[in-house]
């Protein structure tokens, strides 16, 4: 398959999914590239992405009908595995010539890759599935600035890169296997989580010894002048330390499971994440006292009350 020929489909236009399908999108057709297949349980977020080319399917099943590569965007294991059911069970009743390429870019549990990867064994059909998160908050979707994370055999590496960069992504990082891939996602996100958690604690002591969260903010801007340790401590300072509940990028809901799926993991092999236990106390301590919509870095209003 051709990236610039291919029939491409989409599923899930949620906060970072409708930033990636417009980007995509915009890019194909600037490109003069066949354009991208759409659909969303909301419908009317299909908008967002037709006003731009993209076709507007009316059903899951519909695109596995018509495209040979469908990307996930979805909200949780549960909705990968639902979607992939519809989609295995559309293909079972249509005779296929063409291959069906499923490119999942949920942050999964690796348990669901499995279950996916068993499902697809047993349907017997022309489907090949790969785990490719992204890593990346809404600002960065919307820039086409992500990393993307490829799977599979070496042709649909290649192909998913040629499709999504320049496109959604600045780069991919290749991984061979799926639910090594899942597991990749997941502490990538966990050394992310420490990232807060120690940023969180700097701060409440800055605040409560008389340092001020303002002047440690200069000296992240000094040290760390990166786009995701930069504007997760400009959360915690902003508006009084406040904007963590207004700037939401990730919210507590997924900050939780991720972070838990890290856990998961490390038990797996063997092993503890202290910090992650701790990231997950304070998370949880904002889901009882907050809003399970604030961004994950309102982690640190937990250290503040302490």
């Amino acid at each position: 398959m051709e990236a610039s020929t291919v029939r491409v489909g989409w599923i899930g236009l949620g906060t970072m999914g409708v930033e990636m399908a417009r980007n995509l999108q915009q890019h194909r057709a600037r490109t003069g590239q066949t354009p991208i297949t759409v659909y969303n349980r909301t419908h009317a977020k299909c908008a967002l992405v037709a006003e731009h080319g993209a076709h507007v399917a009316v059903s899951p099943a519909s695109i596995a009908q018509t495209c040979t590569v469908v990307f996930l965007s979805l909200r949780d294991d549960q909705a990968v595995k639902d979607i992939v059911t519809q989609l295995l069970d559309s293909i079972a009743l249509e005779t296929r010539d063409e291959p069906l390429l499923i490119a999942d870019l949920t942050t999964v549990h690796p348990s669901t890759t499995q279950w996916v990867l068993h499902k697809i064994s047993q349907a017997n059909t022309k489907v090949r599935f790969c785990q490719t998160p992204v890593w990346g908050a809404p600002p960065a979707a919307r820039s086409a600035n992500l990393v993307y994370v490829t799977s599979g055999n070496n042709s649909d590496s290649v192909l998913l890169a040629e499709i999504s960069v320049p496109a959604f992504a600045h780069t991919t990082i290749a991984c061979d296997d799926p639910v090594r891939a899942a597991k990749f996602k997941i502490m990538g996100n966990f050394m992310i989580a420490g990232i807060l958690e120690t940023l969180g604690e700097a701060m409440a002591v800055a605040h409560k010894s008389g340092i001020s969260r303002e002047l440690y903010l200069e000296f992240v801007k000094a040290m760390f002048p990166v786009a995701p340790i930069l504007g997760y401590a400009h959360k915690m300072v902003d508006e009084d330390g406040e904007a963590s509940k207004t700037q939401v990028g990730f919210n507590i809901h997924g900050g939780m499971k991720d972070v838990g799926y890290a856990i998961d993991v490390a038990k797996s092999a063997g092993l503890d994440l202290p910090v992650a236990e701790l990231a997950h106390t304070h998370l949880q301590w904002v889901l009882d006292n907050g809003d399970e919509n604030w961004d994950w870095s309102s982690l640190a209003f937990a250290l503040r009350k302490q």
